[in-house]
């Protein structure tokens, strides 16, 4: 192991350990019964060859991720979370791929949204079935609050997106304010706020009784979810990956030191961040008992997906069973 691989190994390690994840716990099972279902509906829509070959590359991300991150989900409300998230991760990688060719759509839903998503046509079916999902049903699994804040974040995601790629060359501004630049953006596309909310649907947490327990944490939770994004992608993006224009990438710039010295911090920010909202749920019922299934699920799921490449430096789990 190189001299750099191991010290992210030691950083992770040492992260893991203080945010309590366990990594001999055994890892909750993929989800085949779900996927199976989310492939026959994906092949009735009819779309084209090059859409279909993109989402078979992101469903199975998406179906482990609404399962492991929302275990207490209803069936119905982990299917329209891996819908969710399938669509957002096909936009996504299609900015960063040929951003040109999508603009027209994201400055489409960015203009228009005022009317309402029904009221949008997209170039891209894909784009049409996130509107329509998002339209349709996000209000029959959440309250009226965290229906606002999902349609709100799939509009900041498409704005997002449009800016993302010209944020870095402007950075070239004093440490503290390159900062808040990138964390601008990187909220909108990590879409954070939105997966908080996804915790907390009407039929586990509902929203008239739960929304003042939760609702005073969620800038910190956004902050958690995508600070351990970032955390976990580092290894694949700024190790073995050439990437430039992450958010660690981006505040090590700005702030003149190396890339592991703000992984470094940025795990510090998360354990205590971590530490405060564990100890606010503590004793919160079925809230703390959510959040806590939920960041324990994101975190496994990071180290479980190949794409992360964390098994590279150690960091593996026991796998489960397929579930049936």
């Amino acid at each position: 192991m190189t001299g750099i691989y191991k010290q992210t190994e030691e950083i992770l390690r040492t992260w893991l350990h203080n945010v309590g994840f366990d990594l001999q716990q055994a890892v909750r099972p993929f989800h085949t019964k779900l996927y199976a279902e989310l492939e026959e509906w994906i092949i009735s829509q009819d779309l084209q060859e090059h859409q279909l070959s993109r989402i078979w590359m992101l469903l199975p991300a998406s179906t482990s991720a609404a399962d492991k991150w929302y275990p207490q989900a209803s069936y119905q409300l982990k299917r329209y979370i891996a819908l969710f998230t399938t669509f957002l991760l096909y936009v996504d990688d299609k900015a960063e791929q040929d951003l040109e060719h999508i603009l027209p759509d994201l400055q489409r839903v960015s203009s228009g949204a005022c009317n309402g998503l029904h009221a949008l046509k997209c170039d891209d079916t894909v784009f049409n079935m996130w509107l329509e999902l998002v339209a349709t049903e996000t209000g029959t699994f959440y309250g009226s609050y965290s229906t606002g804040v999902i349609t709100k974040g799939l509009v900041d995601f498409m704005l997002g997106n449009t800016v993302e790629s010209n944020v870095a060359a402007g950075l070239k501004v004093p440490a503290k304010f390159g900062q808040r630049g990138s964390k601008f953006v990187r909220d909108k596309t990590g879409a954070g706020e939105v997966y908080a909310h996804f915790i907390f649907p009407e039929h586990l947490a509902e929203e008239n009784r739960h929304l003042p327990t939760y609702v005073p944490f969620i800038a910190c939770m956004l902050d958690i979810i995508d600070d351990v994004n970032d955390i976990l992608s580092f290894f694949k993006e700024s190790v073995v990956g050439t990437e430039m224009n992450t958010n660690i990438m981006n505040r090590a710039r700005t702030s003149c030191c190396s890339p592991h010295d703000v992984l470094k911090q940025i795990c510090s920010e998360t354990v205590e961040a971590m530490h405060v909202v564990s100890h606010a749920f503590e004793e919160k019922g079925v809230v703390g008992k959510l959040w806590k299934d939920f960041i324990n699920g994101y975190i496994m799921w990071h180290i479980c997906e190949d794409r992360y490449r964390l098994k590279e430096i150690g960091l593996a789990m026991r796998l489960g069973q397929d579930r049936v």
